[in-house]
């Protein structure tokens, strides 16, 4: 009789545990379930609601020296576009820098002296590369450059031009074609140098 009865609450205990395991196993299944639901809505809610960031630098071909520059389309720092079609006529200083780059930084209170200097007879486009845009923002007046600046986030202009270090300059002529891509700092002495070498234009 004893051990009739010891089975019997055996048995029951066992059924017991079954159904404890089965409640638990519910509950995560029913979790997994709204987790797996919840994320499919955010998923659907995000890609629908949410655009894609925008390319901000375009570029179309790849530089190759006395050859036409490739067709490029950037956005300056309040999101205008800027192509260098828009110069034709006019020699282009291409140069890109990056706050991150100490070189860059050294170099561009000379290219504010010569970019003055040069005025209206070349035009100077600085292309900030792959960087914060509030700490290239404070670079800019901390050295107090007033040419033009674009953005390249991406990289790809950069790429175009064959970039393999920084800073990068590119010469353009006032037909459009690339004369010379120079990696490194360069000095006042060695810019003004070379616009007269590539454009002629005394600065």
């Amino acid at each position: 009789m004893a051990r009739h009865q010891s089975k019997q609450v055996a048995a029951e205990r066992q059924e017991q545990r079954i159904a404890a395991a089965k409640r638990r196993g519910r509950n995560r299944l029913f979790l997994w379930v709204g987790a797996t639901v919840a994320v499919i809505g955010l998923a659907t809610l995000f890609f629908t609601t949410v655009e894609p960031p925008k390319q901000a630098a375009v570029a179309q071909g790849r530089a190759s020296i006395g050859e036409p520059a490739p067709a490029i389309t950037m956005a300056d720092f309040d999101g205008e576009d800027v192509t260098l079609a828009q110069f034709a006529g006019t020699p282009i200083v291409l140069n890109f820098w990056s706050s991150w780059c100490p070189f860059c930084i050294a170099e561009m209170p000379d290219f504010e002296t010569v970019s003055r200097a040069a005025g209206d007879r070349v035009e100077f486009i600085g292309v900030n590369l792959q960087d914060d845009q509030g700490l290239a923002n404070q670079l800019r007046e901390e050295t107090g450059i007033t040419y033009r600046v674009t953005r390249d986030p991406r990289g790809v202009v950069y790429d175009a031009f064959g970039g393999i270090g920084m800073p990068t300059t590119v010469f353009i002529d006032a037909d459009g074609r690339v004369r010379e891509v120079i990696t490194g700092q360069m000095s006042e002495a060695q810019l003004r140098g070379k616009i007269v070498e590539h454009f002629s234009v005394d600065v």
